[in-house]
């Protein structure tokens, strides 16, 4: 049996699961990164906007800037000392705040600052002399700034800047949210292309299953009219493969109907010589052969027989629907078998209330009681029994041929109800044609009945016939 994985993989329908969802996976995946691309673009023309925006109203309103580095600005102080001897003194004068510098974006963790354009001795310059005003960007300890350099009114040099870092976060803020978006969009795509894809294969499923309920000789074409267009061409080769089989099958039931209506006369023939003959009167030795001869013939009637029976149980002849008394038809059957029955020295009879209606063909309901019954009598050994029940439920009705035979094997319960099969083969003890439980499936397949055969735990097999009711 092939086994799940490699079903799974020769699947059309998981196959176009795959490529859809994968191309909603990729597609998403590329408009985030679209997004993400756009959200850095638009956050740092923001961003360019903003510096020179503030490099401009520091232009427009002439507004104080920092202080640039000059040198040491030294003054002179006069003093006395203990003795009264005038003293000079040189002190550097420092500004009353601190310059401004860029290290001060990091060391300070401000987001914007406003500097001078070259640093004071001793710390780093970051931009060269003689550089153009505009936008740069820069690396200060290993961190990215965007830099606005512009030069006012008075001629005073400075620069703009603010960290590419809180931009960063912003933007990996924003992928966050995409990438929340993705999954979720991916969690909620996948199974609603599972759910679309079955759906689009509902149709299949139903024609499977109608196929699967049809009977056996139930083999009109098939409508495809709710099914995709491209299983057009399958549908068709289908209804063709019906038409052939359906075709050969009914050449084959003529054939064997008219192999046994031509069987039928000369044996009729036959056996009414054999009858003319009479044993009293023959030597022991020509008797024998003569009872023989008559066993030989009766045999070969009953085959042939059968072989009719089951030609019309395969024609798919017209049907009589009726309700009809359960019990009435037990009792008639009885009637039919009881010699038989009388014969082998077993007790066949009624077991419970059978008083039941059935809506179905009656004679198929004959004909398929009649041959359990007939073949539980032939092996059911003598002192025997063989009992007919019927029981309702809320939906079905059982009929329930029972005896207390030796069984049959889990090999032949599978077997029994093909053409021809007989327990035991040819080397079977009991006669039979091997028709009969033939004629009962068919019979039952016909009328939508469904039978099941099984070992009784007490010895013996038990026959179950149920029956819908509608």
């Amino acid at each position: 049996m092939e086994s799940r994985q490699r079903k799974l993989i020769r699947s059309l329908r998981f196959k176009l699961c795959i490529v859809l969802a994968c191309i909603g996976i990729l597609y998403t995946g590329f408009s985030c990164y679209r997004s993400y691309n756009k959200a850095m673009n638009e956050i740092g023309f923001y961003v360019d906007e903003e510096l020179a925006q503030i490099a401009g109203v520091i232009i427009n309103y002439d507004m104080m800037l920092p202080k640039s580095w000059e040198g040491p600005n030294f003054r002179r102080r006069l003093f006395r000392d203990f003795k009264g001897n005038l003293m000079l003194r040189h002190e550097l004068e420092r500004s009353f705040l601190p310059i401004p510098s860029l290290n001060d974006l990091f060391d300070k963790h401000q987001e914007i600052i406003i500097a001078p354009v070259y640093a004071q001795p001793g710390e780093t310059f970051y931009f060269p002399v003689g550089i153009d005003d505009g936008l740069y960007s820069v690396l200060i300890n290993d961190r990215r700034v965007r830099a606005y350099v512009a030069t006012n009114r008075a001629g005073v040099r400075f620069v703009v800047a603010r960290p590419f870092e809180l931009m960063e976060a912003l933007v990996n803020q924003a992928l966050m949210s995409s990438l929340f978006e993705f999954l979720l969009l991916v969690a909620i795509y996948i199974p609603c292309v599972a759910l679309f894809v079955n759906i689009m294969f509902l149709p299949v499923k139903r024609l499977a299953k109608e196929l699967d309920m049809r009977r056996e000789s139930d083999l009109t074409p098939v409508t495809g009219h709710t099914l995709p267009s491209e299983l057009d061409v399958f549908i068709d080769s289908i209804n063709r493969l019906f038409n052939k089989t359906a075709g050969a099958l009914q050449n084959e039931r003529r054939f064997i109907a008219d192999a046994a209506h031509e069987m039928r006369t000369p044996l009729t023939a036959i056996s009414l010589q054999a009858q003319a003959l009479k044993e009293d009167i023959l030597p022991q030795d020509e008797a024998d052969k003569v009872h023989q001869l008559k066993l030989a013939i009766s045999r070969q009637r009953k085959l042939t027989n059968d072989l009719l029976a089951y030609a019309r149980s395969q024609c798919g002849r017209e049907l009589h629907f009726t309700n009809f008394d359960v019990k009435s038809l037990f009792v008639e059957i009885i009637d039919d078998l009881g010699s038989l029955a009388d014969d082998n020295d077993i007790d066949l009879g009624l077991v419970g209330n059978c008083t039941v209606s059935l809506y179905s063909d009656r004679s198929s309901v004959k004909t398929i009681i009649s041959n359990l019954v007939s073949n539980s009598l032939k092996y059911t050994p003598k002192g025997g029994q063989c009992d007919l029940s019927c029981v309702k439920h809320d939906h079905e009705i059982t009929i329930f041929v029972e005896d207390t035979g030796s069984g049959l094997s889990q090999e032949d319960l599978t077997k029994v109800f093909n053409a021809f099969y007989r327990v035991g083969g040819d080397t079977a003890k009991i006669e039979g044609t091997g028709l009969g439980l033939s004629i009962v499936k068919s019979a039952c397949d016909e009328i939508g009945a469904k039978i099941v055969l099984e070992n009784r735990k007490e010895g013996g097999l038990r026959a179950k016939v149920t029956f819908k009711l509608s």
